[in-house]
Parts: C-alpha cells; structure tokens; sequence
C-alpha cells in the first residue's frame, strides 16, 4: 500500500486541484480501465470500486449498482453519462482523500491490490469511445490570416455563427503515437495538374478539444448556458493537416482527406469543475450579445463563459537541434466563440449528442503576434502558407514539418497552476506503398 503523501512535483499540472480522469492498462495488467492522475501516478479507480470504497459516491440505491461496473472499463463513456452531481462527487472525495493519511487511499487493507500506479508503468489509451468529432475554426486571427492568404476576406458568417465541419472519428489518437506521413491528391506545381503521393506540406495545429458527457437526445436544442452542462472536460488536441492535399480538395465542399489521417488528442480530460478558478471573459467579444444574428441559443448569460487557457508549441527537429523551437504561445479566451456556444450551435440543427463525441476549437491563434512573441498557432500562420521560413534560436530554418520532427503542446490553465500536461507527437514516413 502506498504511503502518504504522494509525492507532486514542482511544477506538475497533476496537483490536488486538478484531478482529471483518463483510461490506462499495465503490464501487469493488460485489462483497460479508469484512473485518475495525482503527480506522476494514477489512482486505479476500479481498484476502488472493487473494494466498495466509492460506493457512497456511485450509488444512490440498488438498481443503480445493478448497472454494472463504472470504471472496471476502456473508456470513460460510462463514467461521464453519470449525473455531474455524481462526477463531480467522485472528484472531490477523491482530493479529500488524497489529503489524510487516514483516509481509504492509504489506510484500508480490504483490497491486496495497490490503488496507486507509476504513471512510467501505464499505457495511456483514449480517453473516450468516440462515435464523432467536429471541428470548429473561431479564433478571429486565425480566420482572418487564412483568408488572406488564400486570396480571400473573412467569411460573414464568421461573424454570425461558430463555424465548422465534421472530420473523421476514426482518425482521433492518443498523442503518444506516431504519426505516418499521409499519401493524397496534391499538386504536382503545373497548374491543374495532380499526383497521388506523399504530403510536401505538413503542418500542425494547436487546439483544444472536449467531450460531451450528458447526451442531448435527437429533437432537442440547448443554449450555450446549457451546453456546459453537456461538456465533461477538456483534453489538448492537434489536428494534424497536409496542406498541399487540403487546398487541393478544399473546393467547393471544405476538408477532407488533407485533414482526416490523424487527430492527436492527450489522454487525461481535465473537468469543467477543475478549471473554475480559470473561467474569463473572451478578448475577442462580449459573449451575451450571440454574434451578429443574436440567436437566443448563442447567448451566454454572463460574459466570463470561456476559459484562460494558454497553450504553448514547440518542435524538435532532432536532425538540427539538440532543443525545441519554440513555436507560438496563444491562449483560448481570443477566440471569438466559446465552448458551449460551439456546442448550442452543434446541437441547434436537432441532431442530437452523444457521449464521448469530440469537439475541436479549430486553431487557437492569438493576436499580437510578433517576432519576439509569436502567437499563431500552425505553420500555414507563422510561414506566410510556407513563403517564410520561421528561424529558431539557432538559426534553424523551419518551414513545414520533416519526418522524426516531434510536436510537443503544453496547455495551463488560469493562475493556479492546473494544466492539460504536455502532448508529444513525431511525424514519422508515409507508410508502404500498396
């Protein structure tokens, strides 16, 4: 049994405040199932639940523990369609716990299994069964240097709507795997001709992703208040894009296969309860007023409805460069639509949610950017669509990404220290031709 305290590191993003959820097995013990970070180690949940330790907290009476097993599982689905009465009730028995040395954590010897695992002994899986994914583009800067650069302005509709579209769930990984190099469509460099082969033009993108926890039934519409009650939390997200394939097939029915190989997402999901303390308004602007068409469901209540999220990128190129360039700082609270007016504006066809589906804030670039301080968040950005190359500290020259170049996003959350972590994620070569 494990001694208290555990041990936190300095600077670590898995204090007693945080607390997020993920979904890990061993070697030991290849079974998937639910776990909860503290520092460098994971409280096995289901180890919990086993020894009825969290009764108090799941079960309200008989037919519900007759449900089945809540973490004894290789997603957090079931956990999150939970009431966030009783999330919100594991979390902070959890971090009760977590701070007695009397507590079920260290002191009950009902159970011979170790509650606590070194995070370097655990595989981390997705965190979620993902039945869909969409992805939205609502940072101001964002948006308007893409249309820039493709000869255009910003859409209107920018301004009226959080604008989207819905990519590939099956290409949502966990952010430790690699990466292959995708073979598509692009340009061959004389005009309207193509070629299929490997992407020249590889790019990332930073972003934040979250998933849905109480499902909104087909039929029904909710508010942007409302959606967060329909938001588990949050997990960093990269959207991997070969833009060579992307501009190619972009007209006239939007993304495809140039962004639809891979979506890195980190694998522990950091609560909405979690990040309270780093609740703000948008820089961009005031969410009460629902855009440009006031949609009753795209008003929030309160402007402070988004969150302070800052997310920093970097990239190694070990070819180069014995430490990373960094890349950009930009932050979530820029961009001109929230969280829950994305989700209200999902939902508002009537088409309904699901838990575990996957929602992306599209790239989180940031305004003000500069040479002493970039603040745009992928290379299309920061390399004028690849005219430009951006210069690292020793002089490396960086236009798009090579193969074994790695991609590491660090996202902290308010004043207080919570974080999302640090996902890495290598670009390896295209895999064998067919």
């Amino acid at each position: 049994m494990s001694s208290w305290p555990i041990e936190i590191p300095q600077g670590s993003p898995f204090t007693r405040a945080n607390v997020p959820f993920g979904v890990f097995s061993t070697l030991q013990k290849p079974q998937k199932r639910v776990g909860a970070a503290i520092g460098e180690a994971i409280i096995d949940l289901s180890v919990l639940e086993r020894s009825g330790r969290l009764n108090a907290c799941l079960y309200s009476d008989q037919s519900s523990r007759d449900a089945g097993s809540i973490f004894e599982q290789d997603s957090l689905n079931k956990f999150a369609s939970l009431p966030l009465s009783t999330r919100c009730h594991v979390r902070h028995t959890l971090i009760e716990w977590l701070g007695s040395p009397e507590s079920p954590l260290f002191s009950d010897s009902s159970s011979d299994e170790d509650v606590f695992v070194p995070m370097k002994s655990a595989k981390m899986h997705l965190p979620f069964g993902i039945g869909a994914f969409t992805d939205f583009m609502c940072a101001d800067t964002h948006v308007s240097n893409c249309s820039r650069l493709a000869g255009a302005t910003t859409p209107p509709g920018h301004y009226a709507m959080p604008l989207g579209y819905n990519s590939r769930a099956s290409s949502v990984i966990v952010g430790s795997k690699p990466v292959h190099r995708p073979r598509a469509i692009i340009p061959t460099g004389e005009v309207g001709i193509y070629t299929f082969g490997p992407s020249r033009r590889m790019d990332y993108e930073a972003e934040l992703g979250f998933f849905v926890s109480k499902p909104v039934p087909k039929g029904e519409i909710i508010t942007a208040d409302q959606a967060e009650d329909h938001i588990f939390g949050f997990v960093i997200l990269n959207d991997w894009s070969a833009r060579d394939a992307q501009f190619a097939e972009m007209t006239p029915l939007g993304p495809f296969n140039g962004k639809a190989f891979a979506t890195s997402i980190s694998p522990w999901v950091v609560t909405l309860d979690a990040l309270r303390g780093a609740r703000c308004a948008s820089s961009a602007v005031d969410l009460t007023t629902g855009g440009t068409t006031g949609a009753a469901h795209l008003r929030h209540e309160e402007a402070e409805s988004t969150w302070n999220m800052q997310i920093e990128v970097s990239v190694y190129r070990p070819s180069c460069s014995t430490e990373p360039i960094l890349m950009s700082r930009s932050n979530l609270r820029d961009l001109r639509w929230s969280p829950g007016q994305m989700l209200a504006h999902l939902a508002s066809s009537a088409c309904g949610l699901n838990t575990g589906d996957l929602i992306g804030t599209g790239t989180i670039s940031s305004p003000g950017d500069a040479l002493s301080l970039r603040t745009l968040g992928c290379l299309f950005e920061l390399t004028e669509g690849g005219r430009i190359a951006t210069e690292g500290v020793k002089g490396d020259k960086l236009t798009w990404l090579q193969d074994e170049d790695e991609v590491s996003m660090t996202v902290i959350a308010g004043e207080d220290g919570i974080g999302l972590g640090t996902m890495r994620g290598r670009l390896v070569g295209p895999r064998a031709v067919l």
